[in-house]
């Protein structure tokens, strides 16, 4: 877990200081133009109305990387995990909030909440992990739920970008 804090703290902070140096000198009303659109965006994605190819790799670890130690496979494997774009993003309040902090916040909190991030991408893994060794559910079960859980997470993401875009609106205009 503390090397996906470590992944998620790096690259959150890369993120929203590159844009953080992109944005910095844009008028306020430029700036909140930007993350309302984008918020905008995000929304109809979250709830199947448009599609939208979002920045991310969907990369897995190569197999020549598994022939190392567990140890080691388990550093890679969670700093990679912990950063978050190299692999599967399924939900866009991440690339939101980054957008948001890069923005109207300073990198150092990119920081933060990339190592929130990074903690959060093993929470899942800890649980089925756990789950497993419990004898609760098997992998054939977990999967099932996980992927029937799907649709609602995705429901959930919306209702959020919806917040945080009300948010905006009542508190940068």
């Amino acid at each position: 877990m503390l090397i996906a804090l470590l992944g998620g703290g790096i690259a959150g902070f890369c993120i929203t200081a590159l844009i953080f140096l992109l944005t910095f000198w844009f008028p306020a009303p430029f700036k909140l133009l930007i993350v309302l659109l984008l918020g905008m965006l995000f929304i109809l994605y979250e709830f199947k109305v448009i599609r939208l190819n979002l920045p991310q790799f969907k990369w897995q670890i190569p197999a020549s990387w598994l022939r190392a130690s567990q140890t080691k496979n388990m550093m890679v494997w969670g700093f990679i995990l912990g950063a978050g774009f190299f692999t599967y993003v399924p939900y866009t309040t991440f690339y939101m909030l980054y957008v948001y902090i890069g923005i109207f916040e300073q990198p150092y909190s990119g920081l933060l909440f990339g190592m929130v991030y990074g903690l959060s991408r093993t929470l899942p893994t800890l649980a089925i992990v756990l789950l497993r060794k419990m004898n609760v559910l098997s992998d054939e079960q977990l999967i099932k739920r996980m992927w029937r859980a799907k649709n609602a997470i995705h429901a959930v993401n919306g209702v959020m970008l919806i917040l945080v875009v009300f948010h905006l609106m009542m508190t940068q205009i």
